[in-house]
Parts: structure tokens; C-alpha cells; sequence
């Protein structure tokens, strides 16, 4: 069993998770909170924002999840498939239960991976070609879509649907094909085609902005452009950064709480929950409430895996799909000095 899921973890991946973790709070303390009376003004501009642009960053990774997932070398079975629908199905009870637990107006993910990454099993032994043909295709299904709905009035719901489907599955797909192109192995020599790429994203925002100040265009079409842009963007400069040794241990927090993330998404809401009941009492600014919740689950996190291996969560998940008690704990090796 040791075998089967031992291998070692890709930082940036982790980095990429706790950055995106930060995000998804961000808008989803605004709404819990805003719902609660509690308006803080420029809280609702970082929600203007960045909405809906770091759920993107989560349905990417967890594409790319995918891969390593039935891709591993020492992943030697001969029930990878049955292992993955094990695991998509644990992760759509984790959704049922969060959704009933979480707050109003927070929107799980988790049974959206689970539903989707059933028809992705669909991809996973087609071409890195094949699959990026219909990634591009998903893409501007998604794109053209929204930019048919109306501009005035309410948006056609069979549309809005397809639209949000699409974009969601292509950048899982997404994810899942940037892993069999083995994009993320020596990122250091790919440095500039990702800056090229970040310089063309930025440029297409900025004349987006314009496009949207001097014509008339159905904001959906431009909202689902930047739902591409700006979590390209977002990953495109993380990556660049990562380069960098200083700022690898300066952003090291952002890697356990990504390390963990299953269990930090979850209990984000659960902190959410206990602010809601506290917030009647004392006021508390939306933000104030976001970076205290940040400050709790990273310094958890940053203990928790200072003897552990996993996450609780991510723990019952490994064991949920081998179906086998998973060691956790860590060995920690004391070592004795002879005194010269």
C-alpha cells in the first residue's frame, strides 16, 4: 500500500492551492457577512473584483489533480478507475454535507468536481492533442455562449448553465492536459513562454476595460472573458515568482495551507458559522473577520504538519479510496550528538 501514493509532492502546487484558498474567503466572507448587515465598502470593491476569479484557480488544480493522480509511475494498479470514482465519490458526500452546514450565499465546489470528473474519466487515456483540441473547444463554447445573452433584462438560464458547465469542465480539462504536456516539470527553462503568456493576458485586460468603456457589449461576455484572463494572469505571476528562492520561504505559509486545503476549504465555512453567531454581538468588518480566519487555519496548518503528514480530511479521503488504514503520523528522528 506504502507504494501506491508515495511520491514527491509538487510545491507549486500547494503554493497555488493556499493562494487561491485566500481568494475563495475573501469573496465568501463578503457575502456571509453582507448578509448580515455588515457592509464594509472596500471589501465589496475586492469582491467586485475577484469574483468568481479564484474558483477557476481551484478547478484547474484540481484537473491537474487528476492527472497525477492516474499518471503516477508508482501508482502500479490495476483498478486506477475504480480508485478515482471512489474518490470522486467521497468528495460528493464531503459536498452534501457542506452544503447543508455551510452559510447563506457560499456555493460548494466540491459536488461540481465530483459530478464533472466523472465525464473527464472519459479523457484520461486520449492524447495530450486530443484533449487539448477539446479543452479549446470548451473554452469558446463557453465564451460564445455568454456573449449571447441579452444586455438588457434577465440572462437566459439554459444558457448561463451552459455556459458555467462549459467553463468549468474546460479548465479542468485544462489542468488535466498542462499535466500530460508535463508543463509543471522545470517550470525555471519555461520562464519565458509564461511571461510572454502573462504579458499577452494583461494586455487582453486592459483592452477589455476599454472595449467595455466605449461599446456596448453584454456584460456576460466580458464577465466570462475575465473569468479566464484574470486567473491566468494570477497563476502566470505566482508561477514567475516561485522562481525565486526568498520568495518561496516568505510565501511558505501559503504552502500548508495549501498542503491541506480539502480540510481548510471545509473549515473555512465551519469558522464562518462561528463568526455569523459572533458578529450579532460584536460588530466585526468583513476583512477583520477574513484575515483572522486566515491567521487560524495557516498556523494550524503550519503545526498540524509539523507532525502529520496530511490533513485530517485529506487523511480520510487517502483512506476512503484504498480502502486501507494510511499511516499519518510523521517518524521524527532524534539525533544524538558525540560531544567533541
Amino acid at each position: 500500500m506504502n507504494k501506491l501514493n508515495t511520491y514527491a509532492r509538487i510545491d507549486t502546487m500547494d503554493y497555488l492551492r493556499g493562494f487561491a484558498l485566500l481568494g475563495v474567503l475573501l469573496v465568501n466572507s463578503f457575502q456571509v457577512m453582507n448578509n448580515l448587515s455588515n457592509y464594509n465598502e472596500f471589501h465589496n470593491v475586492l469582491f467586485s473584483i475577484f469574483n468568481r476569479k479564484f474558483y477557476p484557480v481551484l478547478f484547474f488544480l484540481f484537473g491537474f489533480g487528476c492527472y497525477l493522480f492516474m499518471n503516477r509511475s508508482k501508482q502500479k494498479v490495476n483498478n486506477r478507475y475504480l480508485l478515482y470514482f471512489r474518490r470522486i465519490g467521497f468528495l460528493f458526500v464531503l459536498g452534501i454535507i457542506h452544503t447543508l452546514y455551510a452559510p447563506p450565499g457560499i456555493y460548494d465546489v466540491l459536488m461540481m468536481y465530483a459530478v464533472l470528473g466523472l465525464f473527464m474519466a472519459i479523457f484520461f487515456k486520449r492524447s495530450k492533442w486530443n484533449n487539448f483540441i477539446v479543452t479549446i473547444i470548451l473554452i469558446a463554447l463557453s465564451i460564445i455562449t455568454a456573449f449571447y445573452q441579452p444586455f438588457y433584462g434577465e440572462r437566459i438560464m439554459w444558457l448561463e448553465l451552459l455556459s458555467n458547465i462549459s467553463k468549468w469542465f474546460a479548465l479542468m480539462m485544462l489542468g488535466f492536459t498542462m499535466g500530460q504536456f508535463e508543463f509543471f516539470e522545470n517550470i525555471h527553462v519555461k520562464l519565458k513562454y509564461i511571461s510572454i503568456f502573462l504579458i499577452v493576458n494583461i494586455c487582453t485586460y486592459v483592452s477589455l476595460f476599454y472595449i467595455k468603456m466605449s461599446i456596448d457589449i453584454t456584460p456576460a461576455g466580458t464577465e466570462m472573458l475575465e473569468d479566464y484572463i484574470v486567473p491566468f494572469m494570477m497563476i502566470s505571476s505566482l508561477l514567475i515568482v516561485l522562481q525565486w528562492d526568498r520568495a518561496k520561504m516568505i510565501l511558505s505559509p501559503l504552502k500548508f495551507y495549501g498542503q491541506m486545503s480539502l480540510t481548510n476549504y471545509l473549515a473555512q465555512s465551519a469558522l464562518l458559522i462561528v463568526f455569523s453567531f459572533i458578529i450579532s454581538i460584536t460588530p466585526i468588518h468583513s476583512l477583520i473577520v477574513c484575515f483572522i480566519i486566515h491567521a487560524v487555519l495557516i498556523t494550524f496548518s503550519i503545526v498540524w504538519l509539523k507532525y502529520f503528514n496530511m490533513g485530517p480530511v485529506e487523511l480520510l479521503l487517502r483512506c476512503f479510496t484504498y480502502w486501507v488504514k494510511v499511516p499519518n503520523k510523521k517518524k521524527i528522528i532524534k539525533e544524538s550528538f558525540n560531544e567533541a
